[in-house]
């Protein structure tokens, strides 16, 4: 009786998978176990424990150690070379004879069957949730998923690798930097690579590779992931992730502010920005991306907000002239700023004959020439022909357009 019914038993398992396999062929869908070795080599590996026996749920093993191409990712057979082991061991399962827990090796949420391939198989069928098992852990820096497939799980070898590199997964946990292209971890290296030598330059140091992820986490990628959830930017564009996001984002941004140069952001910078994009991306998705980013005035903003931020590092405005406001209402206006700096650094060193340090030259524009332009801005209610204008886009102008009112000035006095 117990043969009839393990030879039952092993025939609708067979069947099942050959139903399986045909509809997986059908939908495209991968149905195959996942081969240990394969994965294990193309993975980061940081070492292995023991974590001695335990119970697994059979639905999350997915892979085998030898025996991935007799049985399908349901743990089915898919050939009859050994259907009298699978039926010894359904035979016994019947005839309630213990069998010695399996060995699996667990790698992300997942598990793969180093001995007890048939055990498995037998236990899935007969409607079994868990089994015992005898667990070994293979440390790697990401998870790995019941859902994923072979080319999943190696697209992950680059992930891996950005995280090893990165350390990020231990030095901020809670962020996922997960791509939909493998071969852009290059690019989000380079991003931080950029900004750890900028830092270096800035505090005139040795940034450490640490200090630099960091860094760039916390004052560059969380801000701008921050607000790319604001804006909707993942209801919009759900096959992308928030670090997609953000590669195309702060490209964007910073391919505006090439274009823009010295002058103003205008549309003629975003076309040319959004030009250059469309080159070099031509995934329909992300020219989406592109059309949606060109059309919104939060990214001015942000440019605007960030450059800010860095002219009052650079300054250091706000700790000499605590109530000092220099708000610009639109981007690419700063550098300017910082030039009339630079150049009433210059001759001011002329006229007193010495060197002359940044924080003292920053004081003397603010007092000597900013604020007296302002006063003049105000005196001639300026902001009313200006509306939605600040104070220090006035001031700009008034730079910009110095040589024209000069002019002005004198035709007047001659007419007179």
């Amino acid at each position: 009786m117990y043969d009839t019914q393990a030879q039952d038993d092993f025939e609708r398992a067979y069947w099942r998978s050959m139903w399986r396999s045909l509809i997986a062929r059908v939908t495209g869908r991968n149905n195959e176990l996942l081969p240990f070795d394969a994965v294990r080599r193309s993975l980061p590996y940081r070492g292995q424990r023991d974590l001695g026996l335990q119970t697994v749920s059979l639905d999350r093993i997915v892979g085998s150690v030898g025996r991935y191409r007799d049985f399908d990712r349901a743990f089915l057979p898919v050939q009859r070379e050994t259907t009298d082991r699978w039926i010894r061991i359904s035979k016994a399962r019947y005839q309630d004879v213990p069998l010695p827990p399996v060995e699996l090796y667990k790698i992300g949420d997942v598990y793969f069957v180093k001995d007890g391939n048939h055990r498995v198989s037998v236990a899935r069928e007969r409607g079994q949730v868990e089994i015992d098992a005898y667990v070994t852990e293979i440390d790697i820096p990401f998870r790995i998923t019941p859902d994923m497939d072979i080319d999943t799980v190696l697209a992950e070898k680059a992930y891996g690798g950005f995280i090893q590199q990165t350390r990020l997964d231990e030095l901020r946990p809670n962020s996922d930097f997960h791509l939909t292209n493998p071969a852009e971890y290059e690019r989000l290296r380079e991003h931080i690579d950029a900004h750890r030598y900028y830092l270096g330059t800035e505090l005139q140091a040795d940034v450490s590779l640490e200090e630099a992820v960091l860094s760039w986490h916390d004052n560059v990628y969380r801000s701008l992931v921050e607000a790319i959830e604001a804006e909707g930017l993942l209801r919009q564009f759900p096959t992308l992730t928030i670090t997609d996001l953000y590669l195309r984002v702060s490209e964007y941004q910073w391919l505006v502010r090439e274009a823009a140069r010295d002058t103003l952001v205008d549309d003629d910078a975003r076309a040319e920005a959004t030009d250059r994009m469309a080159d070099i991306y031509r995934q329909r998705v992300v020219r989406r991306v592109i059309r949606t980013l060109r059309h919104s005035t939060w990214i001015d903003t942000m440019i605007r907000d960030r450059e800010y931020a860095a002219f009052l590092e650079q300054t250091r405005l706000k700790e000499l002239r605590p109530d000092a406001e220099v708000l610009v209402s639109l981007p690419g206006k700063y550098e300017k700023i910082l030039h009339h700096i630079a150049v009433h650094q210059y001759y001011m060193g002329i006229d007193q004959q010495r060197d002359i340090s940044y924080p003292e030259a920053v004081t003397s524009w603010y007092d000597n020439v900013y604020l007296p332009a302002v006063k003049t801005i105000r005196e001639q209610n300026l902001l009313s022909e200006f509306p939605g204008r600040t104070e220090a886009d006035a001031y700009i102008w008034m730079l910009e357009h110095r040589e024209a009112l000069e002019a002005a000035d004198d035709s007047d006095a001659a007419g007179s």
